[in-house]
């Protein structure tokens, strides 16, 4: 009996500190003891999610604005070429980065190559500048021109662009004047004080895009015909037939991409010394493009809104086109 009350004390102390429902089951001397488990805590409680953290998608890895390769500090120097056969073969054309080809006076061509990623030693045969130079080469930021001279209408257009003029007249006396002007690009590169490369609004890609296969290509700019043959991967460029041959290292000229821009063409008020009048190629408005790259082709749309803006490439859809990575010719097709 004594021990019944013993229980009955013990319930009630239960009571005050586990709850009526537990104390009423110790009343009765055949209650079992209460499994630890079924006063827990962590019994009623929802389990803990481990928390998890994203992890963020690294950014692409930077490229360079004017190869789509691997991104370079170097400066932007643009030269102008001499395109007429007493001026062949030139030398360390195959080693720009992009080479532009401008309709001048007579239907004549010249180009203009924009190097980059290396200056060759010897460049040329270098002459005059036109009025097409000083509105394209500012889509460079303010690069370097390194031409032979120009007029006095062309020059002062010089003077007041965003382009630092590199006038140079060391003639090579094995060929005959007025094609004989030759720089040393890299001492140039070496000495001038230049800004760095920026983006032009031009996009690369590994990828080959959707489009018609196109192995040879054929574009007229003024009377002169241009080719672009596809074999392995890449491009040899021709001249009315004619490969480019470099006259010192005899490499032939080369590109990755073809890029064919239809331009507005007119009269500059400039006439050279026969009286042809000189020829601007409009590189600011808008107008049809057609890319070739990778044996293929696709056709969209250029667009430059000011002298100062980038030169967007882009198809039907208004996405851009993304220009293979490495070297580029543009022809301004009139």
């Amino acid at each position: 009996m004594n021990r019944a009350r013993t229980v009955v004390v013990a319930a009630a102390a239960i009571v005050v500190t586990g709850g009526i429902g537990v104390a009423a089951a110790l009343s009765s001397p055949d209650s079992q003891p209460l499994a630890a488990t079924s006063v827990s805590a962590s019994s009623s409680a929802p389990a803990a999610t481990p928390s998890r953290t994203s992890t963020p998608t690294p950014d692409p890895p930077a490229t360079d604005p004017l190869t789509g390769g691997k991104v370079n500090n170097h400066e932007v120097i643009a030269a102008k070429v001499e395109n007429i056969a007493a001026a062949r073969p030139q030398v360390g054309l195959s080693l720009a980065d992009i080479t532009f080809v401008e309709e001048v006076e007579g239907a004549q061509t010249r180009l203009v190559g924009i190097y980059h990623t290396r200056f060759p030693k010897r460049l040329g045969p270098i002459r005059s500048a036109r009025s097409t130079d000083v509105q394209l080469l500012p889509l460079f930021g303010k690069p370097g021109l390194v031409y032979s001279g120009a007029n006095r209408s062309v020059q002062h257009k010089i003077d007041n662009a965003s382009i630092v003029p590199i006038l140079r007249s060391t003639r090579d006396h094995r060929r005959v004047a007025p094609h004989n002007v030759f720089v040393d690009l890299a001492a140039i590169a070496r000495s001038a004080k230049l800004a760095e490369a920026g983006s032009i609004g031009w996009t690369f890609g590994d990828a080959a895009p959707r489009g018609g296969a196109a192995n040879s290509i054929k574009v007229r700019v003024g009377h002169d015909t241009f080719g672009f043959a596809y074999s392995s991967g890449r491009y040899t460029v021709r001249w009315n037939g004619a490969r480019y041959a470099d006259g010192d290292s005899h490499a032939i000229t080369k590109t990755d991409n073809v890029v064919i821009m239809k331009v507005r063409n007119h009269p500059d008020g400039n006439r050279d010394v026969l009286g042809a009048p000189s020829v601007q190629s409009d590189t600011v408005g808008k107008g049809k493009v057609t890319i070739y790259r990778d044996g293929k082709k696709i056709v969209g749309r250029w667009k430059r809104a000011k002298v100062s803006g980038p030169l967007r490439f882009t198809d039907k859809s208004g996405d851009p086109i993304a220009l293979k990575p490495g070297q580029t010719w543009v022809a301004l097709a009139g």
